[in-house]
């Protein structure tokens, strides 16, 4: 019996001695769950991203809504364009609110139900927004859109040639920079069903994330949402290819909006970054891109791109 006490007595020890080291697993591993948990929060808000000015804007009249595509992580969408909803409410003495989807196909749905009196649009989707519903030109991004084809800095690939066999992320379907790659590719001479594996993700950070963690070998970005990417991230890439441009993301506004209110728009994102210290933040955000007016016209060449890229 003693003998069996003087051993019970050293297991009590021994699991003392390993308590501390318990504990501080146990709270590493919580530290780590709460971490991902943010992270979770931040890149996949619910179903949708509302941000409301709150300035001494009139509470008598109606908020205009404000959108803008998911070019990256619906939370990251909030945090590049709340500050332009703040100088809005304050340009427009009316209150501003922002507000996004968390997919591409459900802000373009969110377009066609004509829910934002004015927003920021990829190419193809301002064709629609004109054509189809009651939006108009206000402003776009000055330098032409690309759709980059990027790879690892030590990637062995370096032309189109070279994804035969490879997997390349995308963007979704209806991306501009989507399509320009696939029809890049085609003329090529790739078979985009059978040469290369075609991955679409959400949005364009979730493309790159791809490569950085190698499930594939090429990801499809704009040069703004790369750059936006590297910056934020401290990641980079090397450019495989290039296409040639179009006209670039653009604002648009609904044409219920008065017209006074549209020319006071327009003024305001065409004067940054000089302007205002959101001015200067948003395009340096946006890799140095200044805003211009856009004009219908410009647009047409969309309107004559190839609508069905079969991927035979």
């Amino acid at each position: 019996m003693a003998k069996h006490t003087k051993l019970s007595g050293s297991c009590m020890r021994e699991q003392q001695r390993w308590q501390p080291a318990q504990k501080k697993r146990r709270a590493a591993a919580t530290l780590t769950l709460w971490i991902l948990g943010a992270m979770f929060l931040f890149t996949s808000l619910p179903l949708s991203y509302t941000y409301a000015a709150e300035t001494e804007a009139s509470s008598e009249k109606p908020a205009y809504k404000f959108g803008a595509f998911p070019m990256v992580a619906v939370g990251q969408i909030g945090t590049m364009f709340a500050p332009v909803a703040t100088e809005f409410t304050q340009v427009l003495g009316q209150s501003v609110q922002f507000r996004t989807r968390p997919s591409f196909l459900e802000f373009r749905q969110g377009l066609s139900r004509e829910i934002y009196d004015f927003a920021v649009v990829q190419p193809f989707d301002y064709v629609l927004a004109y054509d189809r519903y009651h939006y108009l030109p206000l402003a776009r991004f000055d330098k032409p859109l690309t759709a980059n084809i990027l790879v690892l800095p030590e990637s062995t690939l370096h032309s189109l040639q070279d994804l035969k066999g490879k997997k390349v992320a995308l963007p979704p379907t209806t991306a501009a920079v989507t399509l320009m790659a696939k029809k890049a590719m085609l003329e090529a001479g790739l078979d985009l069903k059978r040469d290369v594996s075609l991955q679409y993700t959400k949005t364009h950070d979730a493309c790159l994330e791809l490569v950085i963690v190698k499930s594939a070998d090429a990801c499809v970005s704009a040069p703004r949402a790369a750059y936006y990417f590297e910056t934020k991230w401290g990641k980079h890439f090397r450019l495989l290819h290039q296409t040639p441009g179009i006209p670039n993301v653009l604002f648009i506004v609904h044409r219920r909006v008065p017209k006074q209110v549209r020319e006071l728009l327009l003024k305001t994102l065409t004067s940054w970054p000089e302007s205002s210290e959101v001015g200067r933040d948003f395009i340096k955000l946006n890799n140095n891109l200044r805003l211009i007016p856009a004009m219908n016209a410009e647009y047409d060449i969309i309107r004559k791109f190839p609508q069905n890229l079969e991927e035979e």
